[in-house]
């Protein structure tokens, strides 16, 4: 198995722009909860507009193999590459990582032409102005991994990195580690066929790491839920029926449980997870605790 970092400040772009689109998770993320509203005023009507236009973010999903083949990692030479990118080649990048589920782009070149587009406006309007200060701290995640360890304990270090996700069961041939702060504390997961992309949340401070842990503990439905998985790993299904609660209410405290790195996560090819209490993240709260 193959693992590569993702050292890319186009990625964080692109993040950032699909989290304006699909506005997910926003109250769980620790960037401010009126980052939408406030975003909304900075960036232009006319790209707010094109925005909420867009049928879908099939291209942009797709397009973190693209980031990966760029030979450069500034948006500005991500931009000018694909721009000139024959439309056979880019086909060809592509072509691997489509299926069933998440099929090629119907009309690729007109799709590219409006990916690069909205990228751009949301670059020059949005993004610009962070920009030194977010790649500052990626170029510091980067550093501070332990290639070592990933080297010599892949699944365990991934696990540590992402807060929870076990992917062993997958047995892909190849991983790719993106650090991303504007999703932070959470970790997404893609799935392309023989390829996992993992985005995973920069190192947080000290205080916001133990908050994120006892107030994630200070629920009682959360301590339920973790008890029900102690023993035996639960799927969001088994626990809407063991735990009696809405599927919104289920969704919500595993948010949370998650964001505090409080659950193993062990995802399918069916698109769903399997999870259970990761016990080894109470001694990290000890630890931490000590150094508060």
């Amino acid at each position: 198995m193959t693992i590569k970092i993702l050292d890319s400040i186009v990625y964080e772009v692109l993040l950032s722009f699909s989290l304006y689109k699909r506005q997910t998770h926003l109250k769980y993320l620790t960037i401010s909860k009126d980052w939408y509203a406030n975003t909304k005023d900075k960036i232009s009507e006319v790209l707010h507009k094109e925005i909420l236009e867009l049928e879908d973010l099939l291209f942009e999903d797709l397009s973190v193999h693209l980031i990966e083949h760029c030979p450069y990692n500034n948006f500005r030479g991500y931009h000018l590459w694909l721009s000139q990118l024959p439309l056979g080649e880019l086909y060809e990048l592509l072509a691997p990582y489509v299926s069933e589920k998440r099929g090629m782009p119907n009309d690729l070149e007109a799709r590219r032409t409006k990916h690069l587009s909205l990228l751009l406006k949301w670059y020059e309007e949005y993004f610009l102005d962070i920009e030194e200060m977010v790649t500052t701290i990626l170029t510091d995640q980067i550093k501070n991994l332990d290639k070592t360890g990933l080297q010599n304990y892949p699944f365990r270090e991934i696990e540590k990195i992402t807060k929870g996700f076990d992917i062993e069961n997958l047995q892909v041939t190849e991983v790719v580690l993106a650090p991303s702060w504007h999703f932070r504390p959470l970790s997404l997961i893609d799935i392309f066929n023989h390829k996992v992309v993992l985005t995973y949340p920069c190192v947080m401070s000290i205080q916001h790491e133990t908050l994120l842990i006892t107030k994630a503990l200070a629920e009682e439905k959360r301590l339920k839920i973790l008890s029900s998985m102690k023993d035996d790993s639960k799927t969001f299904t088994d626990l809407v029926h063991l735990m009696g609660m809405s599927k919104g209410n289920i969704h919500h405290h595993l948010l949370l449980l998650r964001s505090a790195g409080l659950l193993k996560i062990t995802p399918t090819r069916q698109d769903y997870f399997h999870y259970k209490f990761r016990h080894s993240r109470v001694q990290d709260l000890s630890d931490l605790l000590l150094e508060y």
